[in-house]
């Protein structure tokens, strides 16, 4: 995670800075492990790590959660097209969620096109984890289960999806 969120090219979209150290990072990453609202998954693509998703802020009482993907670059291109349906589609089912929210970036137009694709829309209620220069999204299990046929017809290794492993990320020892 920390040579992820490191590198400029795979965070120059995040809203959150770099860590200052390895040592910065697992001292958060330490601390957000004790905490029930998040989860953090590492992805990977037949064995290789190519990425990890995370889903923080989580409220129990609403069912709702946020959501978040980082991609490393040896990810096969076109990946994300599979793996982020693949996320939702999972907190969705398994996690019986209403809505994932996120934040993305206004000049990060793949993502914006991606979770327009899987049925976001725009939502404008403040949020205090909203940075300046980010959209928050909405994606509501309706509107995930209405464009779900169509992401799976769009996408030809959508067959190979289940080659993609999540794995939950335990805090170090």
């Amino acid at each position: 995670m920390y040579g992820w969120r490191s590198d400029i090219d795979t965070s120059r979209f995040l809203s959150a800075a770099p860590p200052e150290s390895i040592e910065s990072q697992l001292t958060w990453f330490e601390r957000v492990c004790r905490d029930p609202g998040y989860s953090y998954h590492i992805v990977e693509d037949r064995g290789v790590p190519i990425g990890f998703t995370s889903m923080f802020n989580a409220d129990p009482a609403r069912a709702d959660a946020e959501w978040g993907v980082v991609m490393g670059k040896q990810r096969v291109q076109g990946v994300v097209g599979i793996f982020a349906p693949l996320c939702c589609h999972c907190a969705f089912k398994f996690g019986e969620l209403d809505n994932l929210y996120t934040c993305i970036n206004a000049q990060n137009s793949g993502a914006v096109r991606r979770v327009k694709q899987m049925g976001a829309r725009l939502f404008e209620e403040p949020s205090i984890y909203r940075k300046e220069g980010e959209l928050l999204f909405r994606i509501s299990a309706d509107d995930f289960a209405e464009t779900l046929p169509g992401l799976v017809d769009a996408s030809e290794d959508w067959a190979n999806a289940l080659a993609v492993e999540m794995h939950l990320v335990q805090p170090p020892a």
